[in-house]
């Protein structure tokens, strides 16, 4: 299975923060961010499902006690769901690395599915992602939490479409290992406002409070209206589990309070 996971996701060091933009996937805004003790997701709820047909919705989910989001193909039927992936991914025994590499294998396998069926039955939805996707774009991005004895892990899948190869790239990284032991700041979806906003401080930007996130966040609601939206929900997961540090109302998982 390692085979199809490409790990050659770099950490580009910020003063005490490393920070990864991760190459777009549109129609969302989302953080993922990762400290010694804690993981935080936070994401917007415009939901778009096609020409003028906008809403709000929740995008964190839970899977077992794992808590996700995801930026990129949302909603493009019901052969397509990130969650099948997770689900697929932690069905089996092993440690939060080998879930978080068959969670992008799977993830693989259904995206390939869906354009393979959009080929047949819609070509013109087929040539519209093909249009929208280049080296520079994901087609999906997904980002994972878990507490594993009490040790709070984050998992990044990026799906990018190799047009040279007409073939997907998958990369993949967990925290802690791959990013060391220091902070990590990840972008999902739109981030072209927020990252060089946090980049030029010249120090290092606070960023680690509800406050900051829903600052930052809402760049991308100024500068994306029409795809990106309040409320902005935000999700800590500890050594003792998940708590909201921000929910707008439209967010209801199990287990999860204040």
């Amino acid at each position: 299975m390692s085979q199809y996971v490409n790990k050659t996701i770099r950490v580009f060091g910020l003063v005490l923060i490393c920070v990864l933009p991760l190459p777009r996937a549109t129609g969302t805004s989302a953080i993922a961010l990762r400290s010694r003790y804690r993981v935080v997701l936070g994401v917007d709820s415009r939901a778009v499902y096609g020409a003028n047909r906008n809403g709000s919705e929740c995008k964190l989910f839970e899977i077992h006690d794992i808590y996700a989001t995801v930026a990129g193909l949302a909603h493009y039927g019901q052969t397509y769901r990130a969650t099948d992936a997770i689900r697929d991914g932690f069905a089996r025994p092993g440690n939060f690395e080998s879930h978080v590499a068959a969670t992008a294998y799977s993830l693989r396998q259904r995206v390939e599915k869906l354009l393979t069926d959009l080929q047949q039955t819609n070509p013109g939805a087929y040539r519209s992602l093909l249009l929208q996707s280049s080296q520079a774009s994901d087609f999906v991005q997904l980002a994972m939490a878990q507490t594993v004895r009490g040790q709070p892990m984050l998992g990044i899948i990026e799906l990018r479409r190799d047009s040279a190869k007409d073939s997907f790239m998958v990369r993949t990284m967990v925290c802690p290992g791959d990013c060391g032991p220091s902070a990590g700041i990840f972008y999902l979806g739109y981030w072209e406002r927020i990252e060089p906003y946090v980049a030029d401080a010249g120090q290092p930007r606070s960023i680690a409070s509800a406050a900051a996130i829903d600052r930052l966040i809402r760049m991308e609601i100024d500068a994306h209206p029409a795809e990106v939206g309040a409320p902005i929900n935000i999700l800590e997961l500890n050594g003792s589990g998940a708590r909201w540090l921000q929910n707008g109302g439209n967010c209801s998982l199990p287990g999860v309070g204040w």
